[in-house]
């Protein structure tokens, strides 16, 4: 199946809640949906286009809100994107339809405080246990402290 006929297919199945669409160059497909759609649209690239595989998951602090972009396939790559409030940052997971985004989906939690529902072990992965809550090292507002010398000069 061509890109074309793949995002064609997308958009028939979800016509308005497309906000976007591109192919930016061969065998990549990129769409935007609202967080309402995100799953849905993720489990219909699963089951009608055999892709189970994911990438990664990307999450990226857009000032007001974080953008959350899955990445989906192998030969072609289905970038679904979608924003979710940076003040209330929440969204369904997909664990349940792609078991192998618990890592990608924990990564995103620890480091840019997205609440991941109904995710089977939201704990963290990267940042250590004594990490203040509520500091995420990728969102815009955090800076870093310098480090203090390790002995008096």
């Amino acid at each position: 199946m061509s890109d074309e006929e793949l995002l064609n297919k997308l958009r028939e199945a979800f016509k308005e809640k497309i906000i976007e669409s591109s192919i930016p160059r061969k065998n990549i497909v990129n769409i935007v949906v609202p967080k309402e759609s995100y799953k849905e649209v993720i489990k219909f690239i699963v089951e009608n286009f055999n892709i189970p595989h994911i990438q990664t998951i990307t999450g990226i602090d857009m000032g007001n809100e974080i953008q959350i972009i899955a990445h989906l396939g192998r030969s072609i790559t289905i970038n679904v994107k979608t924003s979710i409030d940076k003040n209330n940052p929440q969204i369904d997971t997909i664990t349940d339809i792609i078991p192998g985004a618990s890592f990608y989906e924990r990564e995103v939690y620890d480091l840019l405080g997205v609440n991941f529902i109904g995710h089977p072990n939201l704990k963290r992965v990267i940042l250590p246990e004594d990490w203040p809550k509520g500091v995420y090292p990728l969102r815009k507002e955090y800076k870093p402290e310098h480090p203090k010398p390790l002995r008096g000069v």
